[in-house]
Formats: structure tokens, sequence, C-alpha cells
């Protein structure tokens, strides 16, 4: 049992290199106006995030349902990937083997523009393992709004982060394997409950399961992490171990970049020029 966990892990962090490759000054400007996280990196951490977005491109397999896909797509989707492994020193990124953008939200029969068309992304299990769904305009939302606490690509990658031992279920191996397995569990119950009564700032949907509230709390973890360190410090301390990344600290800096001027020469604030152009 334990030497199958020991693959499956391994074939979700541990990829083949990639073949050697450079990349582009339009990917690089996708990077740099698309992704807060990025900015906020040194320029020797840049170039390595380059390098592991390329890796994780030249790897996987993209399928545009009635749309193009784009290299800004490519580009959103290997961030999030990316970003979720950041702290993890010996991982790529997040390996899935084969990524399905579709023109807009969809239902359970998947079915678009209907009432109940909600899901934003979606990750297989069983004979789909390894597949990923997902909205190509939440795609960009999610980077383009960086406060909101809504990513759907770290939503969705965090799904494959914890099934990495197998299961979707809120507990991932490198948690279950520590001691603080049970206080992890018993906190996430407190505050699936606290959302139910209306008295937390995180989304409902966290409230759907273990496995979900875990990915919504990543999303917050990313996006807003000082404030989930005023609200939730317990929270934000087990995802801060856990993702091995202070991203309180590291936030205020790529927040400072946002309000530098453009280096269009435009003399607006970056956020208010060419970063709502791109």
């Amino acid at each position: 049992m334990f030497s199958k966990i020991v693959s499956r892990f391994r074939a979700t962090f541990f990829p083949e290199p990639p073949a050697p490759v450079v990349i582009s000054q339009h990917q690089r400007e996708i990077l740099k106006t698309k992704v807060s996280f990025y900015s906020g990196l040194s320029a020797d951490d840049q170039a390595l995030f380059e390098q592991r977005c390329l890796a994780f491109i030249y790897h996987t397999e993209f399928v545009g349902h009635n749309l193009e896909v784009s290299d800004a797509d490519r580009m959103l989707i290997a961030s999030g990937s990316v970003i979720l492994a950041w702290g993890f020193k010996q991982w790529h990124y997040v390996k899935v083997d084969t990524v399905y953008l579709v023109p807009s939200s969809f239902n359970d029969s998947s079915e678009f523009r209907q009432n109940d068309s909600n899901i934003t992304g979606l990750v297989g299990t069983a004979h789909l393992r390894g597949k990923m769904i997902l909205s190509q305009p939440a795609l960009h939302q999610g980077f383009d709004n960086d406060r909101d606490k809504r990513n759907v690509a770290l939503h969705e990658f965090a799904h494959l982060i914890d099934m990495a031992d197998g299961d979707i279920d809120g507990l991932p191996r490198q948690i279950a394997e520590q001691s603080f397995s049970l206080p992890w569990l018993e906190l996430i119950a407190r505050k699936i409950t606290d959302i139910g009564l209306g008295k937390s700032d995180i989304r409902d949907y966290g409230a759907t399961n273990n496995a979900e509230f875990f990915s919504v709390a990543t999303e917050y973890f990313f996006e807003r992490p000082k404030r989930l360190k005023q609200k939730h410090p317990i929270l934000y301390q087990q995802l801060e171990s856990f993702y091995k990344q202070n991203r309180a600290d590291v936030y205020v800096a790529e927040r400072i970049r946002k309000k530098a001027p453009c280096p269009c020469g435009s003399g607006k604030r970056y956020k208010h020029c060419c970063l709502k152009k791109a």
C-alpha cells in the first residue's frame, strides 16, 4: 500500500525534466502583468518560476472546447501549479496530464449557460484521473482579481495535492503523516460550523466538505494572506506550515509592485495602467 502511495506522490510532483527551452518575451509579460506571486519574487526566483512554468507546459496537454488555447491560458494554468509547489524546493510543480479549457461554467451534466451551470473547475478521479477541466473566463478572473479569495486554478491544483495519497478528503498526505492531523480535522470542523452559522468570511463553498474547505482555504491563503492571518491565525499557521510559505510577509512586496510607476512611462501607477490592459 505504501509503495502505491509513494508512486502516486512521485507522479504528482516529480515529472521528468523538460527539453531545454527559453521563455519568450510575450510569456514573461504575461507573468509580469497577470501573476502577482511572480512579481514579488527576486530576479533569480523569477527565472526559476519561468522554467517551472515552461516545464509544466512542456509535459501537459491543453485541449480547448470550442475555443483556442492561448499562451496566456497556458501560463496562468502553469502558474497555479507552480505557486502551490513553490515552497517544496524539490518539486517543480503539481502535475496533471491534460487540461481541458471550456468557454464558461457548466453543470453536473456538462451543460453550459444553464441556471445550475455554476461549476468553474473540476479534477478527474478513477478513469479520469490526471484530467482537469477549467472555465477559461474563471481562470483569467482568478488572476485579474487577486483579492477576492477566488482562483479556480489554485483551487483545483489544491485538490490534486489533496488526492496525491489516493483520496480527496481535505487531509493531504503531508498533514496526515504529522501529529497535528487530528487538530487539523478538528479545526476544519469548527471553521465549517462557523461558515454555516454565518460567522466567517471564508467562502460558503468551503462548508461543502473537508476537501472543498482545504481548496477554498488555499485560495484565501494565497490571495489574502494578511487578512487570513489576522482573522484566522491558527488556520494561517497550519497552511503556512503545510505549503512552507510565509505568504503574509511576501504579499506586502507584491502589493507595492502594483503601486509602482508603470514601466510604460505613462506616469500612472502600474495597477491603473498596463496591468488593466493586459
